[in-house]
């Protein structure tokens, strides 16, 4: 009788693994389909911003991480986590329903990162959840979020760059005068550019030496050694690279410094971090002791009346909002009257319309006018409006956080008795210098910063059904050189946001909700 005993405990497990296998891979589907857009909206970001182009390799080398796991996964046993994994994919799932609602990408993207841990945790409990804890955390790379960290690092690299590349000239004989992150040869003039500043490097090499440690090295204190030591070295190779630009510079070796030869500069860059992480790996992985053998049980029997009401019900819910992001129940909101009606001629200033810049793309209205004062004053007025936002279509959007770079909050009176808080910076565009103004609206509601944008936004799709807003933005040239011309710039625009406010409020104001 116990033969037959054995042979009949394989049977009941043969049917029931075939069951479950099957219904993984339709969760599988459900989860993608659930996230389908925001995957898709992910990808055209790695496609448009040259910034993430190295998050295409992301999702392999994080599905290559949890391969090389295989065995640690095999010798636990799952639990599922039925409560803690429905608490996480409530979160994840709802973050992605409200950024839906406000059209912000972000919250969406950053959706996927709490969902997913939260599935892993409903279907089989914190002990695999914790092998495979870095090779999620690893997807993190794969988020456009990290040019707003990188962001204020651009002027301090591109500096440490200038002062570097200038001592190496220095070393090699060859004259050179430094002011900040100009450098004056003999013959010509360099700039430290913000896109030659290093920065963008840096969370590639950060990647890739986070995935192969952790692959190749056995110890946490070698990997982190890797990592610090190939960032480091990474971000001093870009010095060099000014160095070598200003010696081909020099001796008028290298031609057009923005043709081909500018891109094998970057790529010299890029290959001295690769080459740091190689030869690291191999240092650090001398003498390391073989892999411990890991005693697996094999792949994993799930019964099948355990798993299927949950999982089913699972990928109906997963289904159920993948297809919420299909319907679209915002109003755009369009303004009715157009810009001509923000007029200053009362108060002594004539506006003339001109033609609007690309600088937030996706607008569905923008307007720019100068105005002039009777004493020849010019300030320039632009407003970028979006009816309603969507994914791929958005106020906040990649390239924000070089909108605020180097901007700082200030406050401005506007009758002496209310004041409005806005964002200041000093730019440097075709030879000249201006001091430059720019706040948010939502509705009436002025806000500063990206993130209270995002935020807000999000709140008014989740209770009004309305995602417009706008950005306003006004400029002026300096009159003077120095801390003086600054001020007297930003008095002069201060002087004119008090009287275009309260017309821009009303101008803002004249919408109406249009369902189409």
């Amino acid at each position: 009788m116990k033969p037959a005993s054995c042979s009949l405990s394989a049977v009941d497990w043969t049917l029931p693994d075939r069951r479950v296998l099957m219904l993984g891979f339709v969760l599988a589907a459900a989860f993608l389909f659930c996230y389908m857009d925001v995957l898709v909206g992910m990808g055209r970001q790695w496609w448009n911003i040259s910034f993430y182009s190295y998050a295409f390799l992301i999702p392999g080398i994080s599905a290559y991480l949890a391969w090389v796991r295989r065995d640690q996964l095999w010798a636990v046993q799952p639990r599922p986590a039925y409560v803690t994994g429905t608490i996480a994919i409530a979160a994840g799932l709802s973050a992605l329903m409200l950024g839906r609602a406000g059209g912000v990408q972000t919250v969406q993207q950053i959706s996927l990162l709490m969902t997913l841990p939260g599935v892993i945790l409903f279907l089989f409990g914190w002990p695999v959840l914790k092998v495979l804890g870095v090779p999620i955390a690893f997807l993190g790379f794969m988020i456009p979020v990290w040019d707003a960290i990188t962001e204020p690092l651009h002027f301090p690299f591109q500096r440490l760059s200038a002062d570097l590349g200038v001592w190496l000239l220095n070393a090699v004989g060859i004259p050179v005068y430094q002011n900040g992150v100009f450098i004056y040869l003999p013959n010509i003039t360099l700039e430290v550019a913000k896109s030659c500043s290093g920065v963008n490097y840096l969370i590639a090499v950060l990647a890739t030496s986070i995935s192969l440690s952790t692959i190749v090295l056995d110890s946490v204190l070698k990997r982190i050694t890797l990592v610090v030591f190939a960032v480091t070295v990474s971000a001093l190779a870009n010095s060099l690279r000014v160095a070598l630009i200003g010696v081909l510079a020099y001796y008028d070796v290298s031609g057009d410094l923005h043709g081909p030869y500018h891109t094998l500069h970057g790529m010299f860059t890029s290959m001295i971090g690769y080459l740091v992480i190689f030869v690291g790996l191999w240092v650090l992985s001398r003498g390391q002791n073989p892999a411990p053998h890991v005693d697996t049980q094999g792949p994993w029997k799930l019964e099948w009346p355990r798993v299927r009401i949950a999982w089913v019900v699972l990928a109906v819910l997963l289904v159920l909002v993948g297809a919420s992001g299909y319907l679209d129940r915002s109003q755009p909101v369009v303004l009715v009257s157009n810009g001509n009606g923000v007029s200053l001629v009362d108060v002594g200033w004539i506006g003339t319309e001109v033609p609007a810049s690309d600088m937030v793309p996706g607008a569905d209205q923008k307007w720019s006018w100068t105005y002039r004062a009777g004493s020849g004053e010019d300030v320039r007025l632009s407003l970028w409006y979006f009816a309603s936002q969507s994914q791929g279509k958005e106020l906040i959007h990649a390239g924000t956080s070089a909108l605020h770079s180097g901007a700082t909050t200030i406050r401005l009176s506007l009758d002496g008795r209310n004041a409005i808080e806005v964002n200041r910076r000093i730019l440097s565009e075709g030879g000249k210098r201006q001091v430059a103004m720019f706040w948010y609206d939502l509705n009436g509601r002025l806000l500063t910063g990206p993130l209270a944008v995002k935020l807000y936004t999000a709140l008014d799709g989740m209770t009004h059904g309305r995602t417009n807003g706008a950005l306003i933005w006004v400029a002026t040239d300096l009159p003077s050189a120095g801390e003086e011309g600054v001020e007297q710039a930003t008095t002069r625009l201060g002087a004119f946001v008090s009287q275009v406010f309260p017309r821009l409020t009303r101008f803002l104001s004249s919408s109406t909700h249009n369902v189409t």
